[in-house]
């Protein structure tokens, strides 16, 4: 059960604008505008940025992202690199969410040493992982919900046209899953990436599928490192005991210091995971992640990142007691 309401609440995490997502929510239940999230720069104080907003709580969803907009001309005025979101929680509060850079060096991204198209042997799968895309959107647009099955790692739906075109794009996938792997590795096109990642999801082999995934955890567009969570998070209950865990721990020890929302709770939840389905990782997760989780956890007002950052903390203080030692004094203080 832990596990699950971990896979729902990175599942349903949300970073929207006003003008393409309330247009169909009713007006007595239109998200309001909640708080401000900082994180960053001395040169620039949190009262400050309340004042550049200029909207109370309780301002509509228009009005937010209006506030939003306003504040990235401001602080681009003042020369300031800031990354400006809206984040909705608990299904109708609005945040404002700052990143500003600060002293600390920000976690490297991945560069590619040869970047360039990868040609595949055939384009049908990403075709009909299209088709498959719009047919979801269809039938969510009709007010129906397309619950997704997991089955030792392959994806299916309650659909059954969905599952129509998941049979066809197997038919494919696992035979092209070097091709994919090289499309994640080198292809220059983001929304390639993305999607190369997501037909993995069908090509089977997922352990060792999951280690050649692992480096696009860092890479430069958020919508990669998300698939990337997205592929990796609800098959780790697959992983062999052999499994490299310290790249994967690495990886999302950094997620948590990039300038995103978005990357902070996603790679929280993941951790969290991670520790909750492999106990034996939560030494070395405490070990690279503790300091930033507890900086979180303290600073933070989202229940997105605060809800992880505080089981997390649970974790590593279980983790962080004296083992006992059965009355031999020589191995008093040893780790």
């Amino acid at each position: 059960m832990q596990i699950k309401r971990i896979f729902l609440s990175l599942m349903t995490l949300s970073v929207v604008t006003a003008q393409c997502q309330y247009g169909v929510i009713a007006k007595g239940d239109e998200p309001r505008f909640a708080g401000v999230e900082f994180y960053g720069s001395s040169q620039v104080t949190k009262l400050e940025l309340e004042k550049m907003l200029g909207i109370k709580p309780g301002a509509s969803a228009s009005a937010t992202e209006s506030a939003r907009k306003r504040i990235e001309k401001q602080l681009e005025a003042r020369h300031l690199d800031a990354r400006v979101e809206v984040v909705q929680e608990s299904g109708n509060e609005l945040y404002v969410v700052v990143d500003l850079p600060d002293s600390g060096e920000e976690a490297p991204l991945r560069r590619f040493n040869a970047p360039h198209h990868v040609s595949v042997r055939t384009e049908k799968p990403f075709i009909v992982l299209a088709d498959l895309k719009a047919r979801i959107a269809e039938v969510e647009g009709q007010g129906r919900d397309v619950k997704e099955i997991m089955n030792n790692g392959f994806r299916s739906f309650s659909d059954e046209p969905c599952n129509q075109f998941v049979t066809e794009i197997r038919k494919y996938a696992g035979v092209m899953r070097e091709e994919l792997i090289a499309v994640v590795d080198a292809d220059p096109s983001p929304e390639r990436r993305v999607q190369a990642i997501e037909l993995l999801g069908w090509a089977g082999e997922f352990p060792d599928s999951m280690v050649r995934v692992i480096p696009a955890i860092d890479d430069v567009d958020p919508e990669v490192r998300a698939s990337a969570d997205r592929f990796i998070f609800p098959r780790l209950a697959l992983l062999p005991p052999n499994f490299p865990y310290q790249q994967l721990v690495a990886a999302w020890s950094r997620q948590i210091t990039r300038r995103s929302h978005e990357d902070r709770a996603k790679g929280l939840y993941c951790l969290l995971a991670l520790c909750t389905v492999h106990p034996q990782v939560i030494h070395s997760v405490r070990l690279a992640s503790a300091t930033r989780v507890q900086q979180l956890a303290t600073s933070t007002i989202l229940p997105t990142v605060k809800n992880p950052a505080d089981q997390l903390l649970v974790l590593f203080a279980k983790d962080a007691k004296p083992k006992p030692t059965h009355g031999l004094p020589f191995l008093q203080g040893q780790d």
